[in-house]
């Protein structure tokens, strides 16, 4: 009897051994999910599709579609997101040899502008998420931020792009910005992003071996980082009309125990998609640069968005300036930089996005004088 059971095992092992690779057993199957928003029934482009357990993402395309190929057998989460919507999550099957389909409606999240209450910028002793209990309404407007950085994220891993600005090197006086150097600068878009929080201020090296300071400006992608939300305090700061639309005002502040330089900051959204439309930021702790840099009174950036295709947005405009600090009772002139985007090339295109587009670059000119009105970041942060 013990023979016969060893024999039996035997067969039974080969027998597994030699099943070929991929049989029906280990089959793979499609997913195809379509997504459409509750209200209307409206497709929507750019959500998001998610399978956690297997960390795979995918865009919907403009008919709210997103296809999923190659999927081993099995019951898998499925995540849904969008921007401006609620989120979703349940599970689905994957069964060998078919196609599994969802069809999902996301729930519209209403920005509640009534009965928000405006509070000025305050110390930020306690950073972090807003209580969603006690500020239900700045905290959907903190997730709503954070979902576009998430989809700037996604972007940029799954759609690597180059990207050229025009870039200005100028001075402010008074009344005149005199241009010193223009240029154009080109990058890709892994060199985005790199926040760390109260090390906004580094120092390194130019192509020279000349030691240079920098600003590293938060970048949409870190707006999302655990490490930026436990730093930072959000207040709703109130509503701007721009054209026909109506934007929200998320203001930002670093937390009080940053001691050493971080970044405040305002957000702007627009409240019938929740698309981040501005970003503003300022250098909060100046006094604590180090001592080659105590010229600086304050140093403002302020970021614009560029729409390539409904619900997909890329930088399109920077403008930064120094401030700096009256020297013997003279005024001084302030450092500034601007930048546009001129161009852009994926190296594949993202669902119904062009894969390149070139844009008109600003006649901007070395060695000429710019009227002050240029500067549309003039009025951010700590100003004259």
């Amino acid at each position: 009897m013990i023979r016969s059971t060893v024999q039996r095992l035997a067969v039974l092992l080969w027998a597994t051994l030699l099943a070929p690779v991929g049989s029906a057993a280990q089959g793979t199957g499609t997913l195809s999910v379509t997504v459409s928003a509750q209200q209307t029934g409206v497709a929507l482009p750019y959500a998001v599709v998610a399978l956690p357990e297997r960390t795979l993402e995918r865009f919907t395309d403009a008919g709210g579609r997103a296809t999923i190929i190659a999927l081993p057998t099995g019951s898998y989460e499925l995540a849904v997101r969008r921007i401006g919507f609620a989120p979703y999550r349940g599970r689905i099957v994957i069964e060998a040899g078919i196609v599994t389909t969802a069809a999902i409606t996301l729930a519209q999240i209403p920005v509640q502008l009534t009965g928000m209450v405006v509070r000025p910028r305050e110390v930020c002793t306690n950073p972090g998420m807003p209580d969603r209990v006690r500020e239900p309404a700045v905290y959907d407007i903190v997730e709503l931020l954070r979902e576009n950085a998430d989809q700037f994220r996604l972007l940029t891993s799954q759609y690597p792009f180059r990207y050229a600005t025009q870039r200005v090197l100028a001075a402010l006086t008074d009344s005149t910005v005199f241009v010193n150097v223009v240029d154009t600068l080109v990058a890709g878009s892994q060199s985005l992003g790199g926040y760390r929080p109260g090390r906004v201020v580094r120092d390194q090296r130019d192509p020279r071996g000349l030691r240079e300071t920098t600003m590293a400006i938060p970048g949409l992608s870190d707006i999302a980082a655990p490490s930026f939300i436990a730093n930072h305090c959000f207040h709703f700061g109130g509503v701007l009309t721009e054209g026909s639309e109506t934007w929200v005002r998320l203001e930002v502040r670093a937390a009080d125990k940053l001691r050493s330089p971080d970044v405040h900051g305002t957000f702007f959204l627009d409240s019938a998609t929740a698309q981040l439309r501005r970003m503003e930021l300022e250098m909060s702790r100046p006094d604590r640069l180090p001592r080659r840099l105590m010229g600086i009174r304050a140093v403002a950036v302020a970021t614009t968005f560029r729409e390539i295709t409904p619900g997909l947005s890329l930088v399109d405009r920077v403008c930064a300036i120094n401030w700096q600090k009256p020297f013997q009772g003279r005024g001084r002139s302030h450092p500034v930089e601007l930048q546009q985007l001129v161009a852009y090339r994926f190296d594949a295109a993202p669902p119904d996005a062009p894969i390149v587009s070139a844009y008109d670059a600003p006649a901007w000119r070395p060695r000429t004088p710019l009227r002050r009105d240029v500067l549309w970041c003039d009025g951010v942060g700590d100003g004259p």
